[in-house]
């Protein structure tokens, strides 16, 4: 396992379009792999991030052609991993979300609209911020578990 003694910063851009998930996917982790996270919480980490860029893709970028590009922007050190997402889509209001009941969600023949939930799950702190030039910022954070961590 290789873990960050210092803090270490990566940033890309990605297109705003569904092929690059599966990159994104890759990215997130290796990511996570060298910031020697467990495999449960890369999953985890892979999960939201990708949950997020596919929210981004289908929901804020809806109306926009062509579609503008994604900004990942992630922060790794010995104590958690960062990853903001950064789009110039459309906003919306993160903190109103209220997160689907199972399993009437899936009874009552829902097969979508549970990505926030996954991602709020997956991690373990989330936050949105509507930024000054209009750009939308979804920070992401997982904390690295030390050995005797019950996370």
């Amino acid at each position: 396992m290789n873990t960050f003694e210092h803090s270490r910063s990566f940033g890309m851009n990605v297109p705003g379009d569904a092929q690059s998930l599966s990159l994104i996917r890759l990215l997130m982790t290796h990511l996570a792999e060298t910031a020697g996270f467990a495999e449960e919480d890369i999953g985890k980490i892979e999960i939201a991030v990708d949950e997020a860029c596919t929210n981004v893709i289908e929901h804020a970028y809806a109306a926009i052609s062509p579609k503008p590009s994604i900004r990942l922007e992630v922060e790794s050190n010995a104590e958690q991993l960062r990853v903001d997402i950064v789009d110039q889509g459309q906003s919306f209001d993160y903190n109103s979300y209220i997160p689907p009941k199972f399993p009437d969600h899936w009874n009552e023949g829902h097969k979508r609209g549970v990505g926030l939930y996954l991602i709020r799950k997956c991690m373990d702190d989330s936050s949105y911020t509507r930024l000054p030039d209009r750009s939308n910022r979804l920070r992401l954070i997982k904390k690295l578990s030390k050995p005797g961590d019950s996370n």
